[in-house]
């Protein structure tokens, strides 16, 4: 084993405990959570990658994930977000209550805010640039390249169908000193977002896991929430 696998363990267990963005919920009419199986193995190349994302995710998606943590068998709350952009604008909603809409005027972006009545209302005098939105609407992201970090070692296991779509199933295992690493991927074959992703990590007596998956994916046809 290459020596960079050999640390691929200790890199591994900081994913597993990394912090997630406060609980995010769906808002989207259009769900599917059922996953559809099929073992028949994959005997295409791994092309996918940062770069392939960017080429083919394309300029307009819904995406709502959920996720979950396990720590010595403690369960921890599931969270979900959702997340969306087109040529109007982004979006971001969370079950903490946040929830943003930014809508394109120009070079930069205006503001709405859920009133009192929970409609999405414009901010008066407030703007802000692309570069802050997509820094606060798009940091999900990275976890659509989780799978950076084993892709060199990763093997084909076979297909199933998350969210209406194909994905290769690949899977990652390896044991360093006292530790045990089990990650499990499955991407998208159009766009090479990691749709799920599950890690199990064996650190001496202690256990934990975490696990998100795609429960909405659209990459065509988004319409932004009504705002006022």
């Amino acid at each position: 084993m290459r020596i960079r696998s050999l640390l691929l363990p200790l890199v591994i267990l900081a994913l597993s405990g990394c912090t997630i963005p406060n609980g995010f919920v769906a808002n989207s009419p259009t769900s599917s959570t059922a996953i559809a199986e099929n073992s028949a193995p994959s005997s295409e190349p791994f092309l996918y990658g940062e770069d392939y994302i960017a080429t083919h995710l394309g300029n307009e998606y819904w995406i709502e994930y959920t996720y979950q943590t396990k720590s010595n068998g403690s369960l921890g709350e599931a969270i979900t977000l959702t997340s969306a952009h087109n040529a109007e604008g982004y979006y971001l909603k969370s079950n903490d209550g946040t929830e943003n809409l930014f809508i394109k005027e120009g070079v930069s972006y205006a503001v709405y805010l859920p009133n009192d009545q929970g409609i999405l209302e414009k901010v008066p005098d407030l703007t802000v640039d692309e570069e802050t939105v997509k820094g606060y609407t798009t940091s999900f992201l990275t976890y659509m390249t989780i799978y950076e970090v084993a892709k060199d070692d990763l093997t084909p296991d076979g297909e199933e169908t998350i969210a209406g779509r194909v994905c290769l199933k690949y899977v990652f295992h390896s044991s360093f000193l006292t530790s045990v690493i089990d990650l499990h991927y499955s991407i998208d074959k159009k766009t090479g977002v990691c749709l799920r992703y599950k890690s199990v990590v064996l650190s001496g007596k202690d256990t934990g896991a975490f696990e998100f998956l795609c429960t909405v994916f659209k990459d065509a046809n988004v319409t932004l929430p009504a705002h006022a």
